[in-house]
């Protein structure tokens, strides 16, 4: 009966698709497996099909020239190794800790092996398929291509079904590639719309009647001139609206000693995975409004995401960074998601650029789906992404999702009342962030876990949400989950085993750490403020979800990778610190959440609630974001040195050299390339002589503990012969009106001179209102003009390294008594005394006799 029904539906791609989705319906296989393997003898399955939520409905074959973007997503060289290397580079208790790879090492040693790359592209091309580029990991190649030839090159077919009132496009087979390379490829990305990542921003409800202003934040924080405040017009909108200003939120949560001590995050590259546009007029009204000047640059990928203000995902996620860390740099990088009806690579081609380039250290990314509809093969393709990141040094931090314990809600046209989490903050490799309920600013904040349902009726209410976490069912409890302290509670009555299917031990569990979501008490961001966007709200306008609790997490990081106790050390991949120092400083580090639970619909009996420690609603607590990043910072082995130093020949110098270990570890410092008369002592570890030759020398120091770890540091000394005032010539002086001239010049290898302060011979007085001129190879230059009577100060704007300073006819007074003594021709030498200011910030006084004449 079976073989004339694909004789007759052949000829109709995605035919044989709806037959097999009816039978699917019924519980009964099309295809023996017997008959499979005879009809498909060399060919092997890559990962599965996609889940079919209940209630999906067959509608349609799908055209054979729409053209689809996919990504076959390549295994590692030595998968094994990556995973043992990225652990190891992320624990504090390892001799690699914080031994991150440098740019462009990891294709080298963890990418697809080139003759691997080449068989691939063989086979694609043998099958009619044209592969792009190869990623910059070495781990994608991407296809684009109509789907009649995908269908036949990867031996499966895709149909159109209905699922929630919605078409989607779908393939009920796993994908499929000769055996000798499909072992090769791990998951083949971009044929499944049901796989479309969700934003997790949840808007206020309307208010129909203003709310009494919340009161701003009791603090004795001390703050800086640096730190955002934020204009009457957010401030008046938040009071209204009952959200709170980026100002209020560093203060609830400490970021305030940050600031104070000047960390604003600069220096520190932060990605923002978005896929979706933004509208640049949003973003500057935001900056116009704090006063900031945060550099925000965008990256395509695929394309991009189009144009437009966007659904506010994205003008949240950067306002967010740039209220936080307003001296970080910002890369938007911008991808298509997979639509329904257009599914793509979008989404994990963007994780892909974002790590393989490796230009930022922390992503922050408020975009997920729930592990079922992500499906295992697409996830560990993204693991060994996210590996990737931490052998490199990047912090990933992920929204844990907006309906609470339960966040396969709304994924089909049945709801789905189970557990479940969110890719791809369950990933072992990624902190995931859930969500709290802010009630009061403190600081210390008052919070709950943020669950805006608890109930069927409550939970498809506008405003509704919770805060997501749970257990997963695809990944195994990590190390630093399974290893943590007792005293933190990871593993408790709500652990299990069963979810991802071990036999003992437990899963993953969900959030690591939390902050505000909920937008009843929200944020306040600038969204849609040409009105472009019909329906929305425009303006300043509260919001929430835990977007904004993972973009917040992001600042934090950025601003503990700036802060100087890190000494430029990246935090990398944060749990395992995250958990070890909270064991030891649960209540100083963390805010701890002990109240609520995520239980978003009321349908699994309170799962999960918060306790005291660490829990399934919350993680280990909101931030104290001061005390976390010194935490996270004194965890490593570390090195100090200036950036750079400039000092004169011959002049004694000291230079203490910085070295931070662990309580316990001993050390040895080795330090190289010192300008001859200057030494190392290793028992005080100070740098000190006298140097005896002038030039550029690039010093070199490293640290190596007992355990083998290696920290190493470098900075240029400049070593300067000292400036010189020469060619001081006085004139005049018997008519009584002086005129004085004087050169000045660096010394060999110094920087521009940028100053210089004259005390003026004994007798000659600057007249008030006079000028000096300062003239330097042949022109003018600019100067400005401080002081008056004998100390003067000439500031050189750009400096130079030769230059005349003439004070003309008439810019100087003289006493009767120089004049009488150069008419006797009895004129002792006058002392001029100067101070000269370099680039360098080094000044260098001198003292140069004069004598009269006429």
């Amino acid at each position: 009966m079976l073989v004339p029904l694909w004789n007759r539906t052949r000829a109709r791609p995605g035919a044989l698709l709806m037959t097999l989705l009816a039978l699917m319906s019924l519980g009964l296989s099309a295809l023996s497996p017997a008959t499979a393997r005879a009809a498909q003898p060399r060919i092997a399955r890559i990962g599965q099909a996609p889940h079919l939520p209940a209630g999906t409905q067959p509608l349609s074959a799908v055209p054979a020239d729409q053209v689809l973007r996919i990504a076959l997503a390549l295994k590692p060289r030595d998968a094994a190794a990556l995973a043992a290397y990225a652990s190891a580079v992320s624990d504090p208790g390892s001799p690699l800790y914080r031994h991150y790879l440098r740019p462009g090492a990891f294709a080298v040693r963890f990418g697809a092996a080139p003759a691997t790359v080449a068989r691939l592209r063989r086979t694609l091309s043998a099958a009619g398929l044209s592969a792009g580029a190869l990623s910059a990991n070495h781990l994608s190649l991407d296809v684009v291509a109509p789907t009649g030839r995908l269908e036949t090159a990867l031996h499966t077919e895709l149909a159109r079904v209905l699922v929630d009132h919605r078409a989607a496009l779908v393939n009920t087979q796993a994908p499929a590639l000769p055996v000798g390379i499909a072992s090769a490829v791990q998951a083949v990305v971009g044929l499944d719309g049901l796989a479309t990542m969700r934003s997790q921003r949840v808007p206020a409800r309307i208010r129909r009647r203003p709310l009494t202003p919340r009161a701003a934040a009791a603090t004795t924080h001390v703050r800086s001139r640096q730190v955002p405040q934020a204009c009457s017009a957010a401030s008046s909108a938040a009071a209204r609206q009952g959200a709170d200003t980026a100002t209020q939120i560093a203060s609830a949560y400490r970021f305030s000693g940050l600031f104070t001590s000047g960390d604003e995050g600069a220096g520190v590259n932060v990605g923002v995975y978005e896929l979706e546009p933004d509208a640049p007029g949003d973003i500057a009204a935001y900056q116009a409004c704090y006063g900031t000047d945060t550099p925000v640059s965008y990256q395509s990928v695929d394309g991009g995401a189009g144009s437009g203000a966007g659904s506010g995902e994205a003008a949240f996620d950067i306002e967010q960074l740039i209220g936080l860390a307003p001296r970080a740099n910002l890369i938007v990088y911008q991808a298509p998601n997979s639509n329904a009806d257009t599914p793509g690579s979008g989404p994990y081609d963007l994780f892909s650029q974002i790590i393989g380039q490796d230009r930022v250290s922390v992503i922050t990314n408020s975009w997920g789906e729930c592990e079922a509809v992500e499906g295992l093969s697409s996830a560990r393709a993204e693991s060994t992404l996210f590996e990737e990141a931490a052998v490199q040094g990047q912090t990933i931090v992920s929204a844990a999702g907006d309906t609470g314990a339960q966040d396969c809600l709304g994924a089909g046209a049945t709801p789905d009342y189970s557990p479940a989490v969110d890719d791809p903050g369950s990933q072992p490799f990624v902190t995931d962030v859930g969500g709290t309920s802010l009630t009061a600013l403190g600081p210390a904040p008052t919070e709950t876990v943020w669950n805006n349902g608890g109930s069927l009726l409550s939970a498809f209410g506008a405003g509704a949400g919770a805060g997501g976490g749970g257990v997963s069912r695809f990944w195994t409890m990590p190390d630093y989950q399974a290893g943590a302290a007792a005293r933190l509670g990871v593993v408790n009555a709500n652990s299990s085993g069963a979810t991802c299917g071990v036999s003992s031990g437990y899963c993953r569990e969900v959030p690591d750490v939390s902050a505000s979501a909920d937008p009843n008490h929200g944020y306040l961001i600038y969204y849609n403020g040409s009105h472009s966007v019909a329906g929305q709200p425009s303006g300043w306008q509260a919001t929430g979800g835990t977007s904004g609790a993972a973009p917040l997490w992001a600042a934090a990081f950025a601003l503990a990778d700036a802060e100087r106790s890190c000494a430029g050390a990246p935090i990398g991949f944060a749990n395992p610190a995250l958990y070890a120092v909270a064991a030891s400083g649960e209540g100083t580090l963390f805010n701890d959440v002990t109240s609520g639970n995520n239980d978003f619909t009321g349908t699994n009996h309170g799962a999960f609630p918060a306790t005291a420690g660490y829990d399934m609603a919350s993680g280990l607590g909101t931030p104290n974001v001061t005390a976390l990043a010194g935490a996270l910072c004194a965890a490593s082995l570390r090195v100090s040195v200036p950036r750079s130093l400039e000092s004169f020949i011959h002049t004694a110098r000291t230079l203490r050299v910085g070295v931070v270990a662990p309580p316990g570890t001993t050390t040895i410092v080795r330090v190289s390339g010192l300008p001859r008369g200057l030494g190392y002592a290793p028992a005080s570890h100070v740098i000190s002589g006298r140097a005896g030759v002038t030039g550029r020398f690039t010093v070199h120091v490293s640290v190596t503990d007992s355990d083998g770890a290696v920290r190493a540091g470098a900075f240029l000394w400049i070593i300067a012969g000292r400036p010189r005032v020469s060619a001081v010539r006085l004139s005049g002086t018997r008519e009584r009106r002086p005129v004085l001239t004087l050169a000045l010049s660096t010394g060999r290898a110094e920087v521009p001179l940028t100053a210089v302060r004259l005390t003026l011979p004994a007798g000659l007085v600057l007249r008030r209102g006079a000028s000096v001129s300062v003239w330097s190879g042949g022109r003018r230059v600019s100067r400005t003009l401080r002081g008056s009577g004998r100390t003067i100060t000439l500031s050189l704007r750009r400096g130079v390294s030769r230059a005349t300073v003439r004070f003309t006819r008439g810019a100087l007074s003289e006493s009767a008594g120089v004049a009488a003594a150069v008419r006797r021709r009895r004129v002792s030498p006058l002392t001029l005394t100067a101070t000269l200011h370099d680039a360098a910030n080094v000044n260098s006084p001198a003292r140069v006799s004069v004598r009269p004449v006429n």
